[in-house]
C-alpha cells in the first residue's frame, strides 16, 4: 500500500510536463536531466541501503531520526529544528511548483487565467489534505495509483500502434532517439543553462549519489519510517520504483504526439495539454484529464501532509505550545497548512516557467541540504550543531543564489550552495563538542552504517563489527546491480514505444543481467541474520 501511495506521489502532473518538455526538445536524451529529480534514481539507493536505516530507527518523522541520531539535548533540539524548518521551506518550494503548473495546465481546459485556475486546484486539494493523516492520504493515493496507470497505459499503447519508427525519424531532429549526450547542445531560448549538457549531467550524477546515500526526505521519508523491518523497506522500494516504469513510456508517447501538432506548439511546457485537447477523443480525454488531476492532488496533499507535520510536531508542539490540546494541534495544522500554501502561491506567481522553480528545488535547494544528510550516516564526529549549520547556511545559500543569481546554470548553483554547505557544517562541528558516546553508541548499534565509525566501533564486540562489514560488502555489491537495474527498468519501455528495436533488445538484456544481480545479492539477503554468519 505505502508502495502505491509512494509511486502516486512522485508522479505528478507538473513534474510529467516538465519532463515532456524537455523529451520534446531533446529527444530521448531529455532523461538525463531528470536524473536531477524525475527519475528517482536516488531510490535505488533507498532501495539496497539506506531505506533499511529508517526502518531500524523506530521514529515516524525525519525530525525526531535528529535526535535519534544527535540526543535529545541541545544538539538534537537543533538538528530537529533545522530539519523541520528545511521541510517547511522545500514544502512552500513544492506548492509553488505545483501552482505554476496545474495553472498551466488547466487553462486549456478552464475560460479562467492560469493564476485562477491554481487556486481553485489548489483550493480543493487543501480542503481534502488537512482533513487527512497519513493514512488518509495513503488511501487517496491509491486510487489515484489506478487512474493515473489507465492513462499510461492508453497514451503508451495509441503511440505504438499509430507512429512507426521511420514516422519518428521523419518528424523528430537528427539524434532525437539517441540517449548519450553531447558536451555541448544548442538550446532553445529559455533553456539555454543547459548548452553545457554533458557537463550538468556529471553533476546530475554527482547529485543522485549523494541524495542516494544521503536517504529520503519529507513524506518519502514517513514511508520508509512506517514500514516495520528491512523486508518490508526492501520491497517497498521495489515496488515504487516498478510502479513508477509507467510514467516513462508515457512521457515519450506525449512528446511523440507533440510532434504532430505541428507549429501549434509555442511552449515546450504545453506540449502535454496541447495533446489532450487536439489528439484525444472526448471520453478519454476526460479520463485522462482526471488522471492528471489524480497525480498533481496526490503530490499535492503527501508534501503538504509532510510539511505541516513538521511544522506542528517539531516546532510548535515544542517551542510554542508544549501542553497542546488534540483539538489546538489540528487547529493548528490547518493554519499552518493555510499559511504554507499561502507562501507557495505568492512565490509561484512570480515564477515564469515549471522548470525554474523545479531546477531551484532539486539542484540548489536540495544541494543546500544534501551534504549534512549524506554525512550523519557515515562521519561519527559530525554532531547537531554542524548538521544545523550546515542545513542553515545552505539553505540560506540557495535562497540567495535564487535572489541574486537566478542565471547560474544547475551545475554551478549545486557545486557553489554545496560548498557553502560543507564549509558551514565542518566549521561547526569541529569548533563544538561531539555527539554523547552512549547516544552514538545506540545509534551504531541499531542502525549498523558502515563509513568513518571507528572510534564507537571500539566499544562493540568484534562479531558485531564483521557482521557490519559483511552487510555493507553485501549492499555496495547490491548497489552496484540496482543502479543499470533501475535506469533499464524505465528506458527499456521508452525504446518500445519509440520502435528503436536494437536499443530496446539493448536495455531489456541490462534489465535481465542486472535483475539476476538483484535476485542473488540483494533479495535472498533481505531476511538475512549477518551476526549468525
Amino acid at each position: 500500500m505505502l508502495g502505491v501511495s509512494g509511486m502516486a506521489s512522485n508522479l505528478d502532473m507538473t513534474g510529467t510536463m516538465v519532463i515532456i518538455s524537455f523529451f520534446y526538445i531533446l529527444g530521448v536524451k531529455g532523461f538525463l536531466i531528470e536524473l536531477r529529480g524525475g527519475v528517482c534514481l536516488a531510490m535505488a539507493f533507498f532501495m539496497v541501503i539506506v531505506g533499511k536505516w529508517h526502518s531500524r530507527a523506530g521514529v515516524m518523522t525525519v525530525a525526531e531520526w535528529m535526535e535519534y541520531r544527535f540526543g535529545k539535548g541541545r544538539q538534537g533540539e537543533s538538528a530537529r529544528l533545522l530539519s523541520a524548518i528545511a521541510a517547511v521551506i522545500t514544502t512552500v518550494g513544492m506548492v509553488a511548483y505545483f501552482f505554476v503548473g496545474s495553472g498551466k495546465f488547466l487553462s486549456l481546459f478552464l475560460p479562467f487565467s492560469p493564476n485562477v485556475c491554481s487556486l481553485i486546484m489548489i483550493a480543493v486539494a487543501l480542503f481534502y489534505t488537512v482533513l487527512s493523516g497519513l493514512y488518509g492520504v495513503v488511501y487517496t493515493d491509491l486510487f489515484q495509483s489506478l487512474l493515473i496507470a489507465m492513462a499510461a497505459v492508453y497514451i503508451s499503447v495509441k503511440a505504438f500502434l499509430n507512429v512507426d519508427y521511420a514516422a519518428i525519424q521523419a518528424m523528430t531532429p537528427p539524434g532525437w532517439t539517441t540517449l548519450i549526450p553531447s558536451w555541448r547542445i544548442a538550446m532553445p531560448p529559455g533553456y539555454e543553462i543547459y548548452n553545457l549538457l554533458g557537463l550538468a549531467v556529471i553533476f546530475y550524477f554527482l547529485k543522485v549519489f549523494i541524495e542516494g546515500f544521503g536517504g529520503p526526505q519529507g513524506y518519502t521519508a514517513q514511508r520508509y519510517f512506517a514500514v516495520k523491518s528491512d523486508r518490508e523497506s526492501g520491497l517497498l522500494s521495489l515496488l515504487w520504483i516498478s510502479l513508477m516504469t509507467m510514467r516513462w513510456p508515457f512521457i515519450v508517447a506525449i512528446a511523440l504526439l507533440g510532434f504532430t501538432l505541428g507549429p501549434q506548439v509555442t511552449d515546450p511546457e504545453m506540449v502535454l495539454p496541447m495533446v489532450l485537447v487536439h489528439l484525444i477523443p472526448t471520453g478519454f480525454k476526460g479520463l485522462l484529464i482526471a488522471a492528471l488531476i489524480a497525480a498533481a492532488m496526490s503530490t499535492f496533499d503527501s508534501t503538504i501532509n509532510a510539511g505541516a507535520s513538521y511544522l506542528i510536531k517539531d516546532v510548535y508542539q515544542i517551542y510554542f505550545n508544549p501542553h497542546a490540546t488534540e483539538k489546538q494541534l489540528i487547529r493548528a495544522s490547518y493554519v499552518a497548512s493555510t499559511v504554507i500554501v499561502i507562501l507557495g502561491i505568492a512565490i509561484g506567481v512570480i515564477t515564469p516557467s515549471i522548470n525554474i522553480i523545479w531546477g531551484w528545488i532539486t539542484m540548489s535547494l536540495g544541494a543546500g541540504m544534501f551534504i549534512p544528510l549524506f554525512v550523519r550516516w557515515y562521519w561519527w564526529r559530525l554532531n547537531g550543531y554542524g548538521f544545523a549549520m550546515g542545513t542553515a547556511v545552505g539553505i540560506i545559500g540557495a535562497i540567495v543564489q535564487k535572489a541574486l543569481f537566478p542565471y547560474w546554470p544547475e551545475w554551478m548553483a549545486f557545486l557553489i550552495v554545496s560548498l557553502v554547505s560543507l564549509c558551514g557544517m565542518l566549521t561547526t562541528t569541529l569548533l563544538t563538542e561531539a555527539t554523547p558516546v552512549e547516544v552514538l553508541n545506540h545509534f551504531y548499534g541499531t542502525t549498523r552504517p558502515f563509513g568513518f565509525w571507528h572510534k564507537i566501533r571500539q566499544g562493540f564486540d568484534q562479531r558485531v563489527i564483521l557482521s557490519i562489514r559483511k552487510e555493507a560488502r553485501c549492499d555496495l555489491v547490491a548497489l552496484v546491480f540496482a543502479v543499470p537495474w533501475h535506469l533499464a527498468l524505465f528506458l527499456t519501455p521508452v525504446y518500445l514505444v519509440l520502435h528503436h528495436w536494437s536499443r530496446f533488445y539493448l536495455f531489456l538484456s541490462i534489465l535481465a543481467l542486472s535483475s539476476i544481480g538483484l535476485y542473488f545479492f540483494w533479495y535472498k539477503n533481505l531476511d538475512r541474520d549477518y551476526s549468525k554468519d
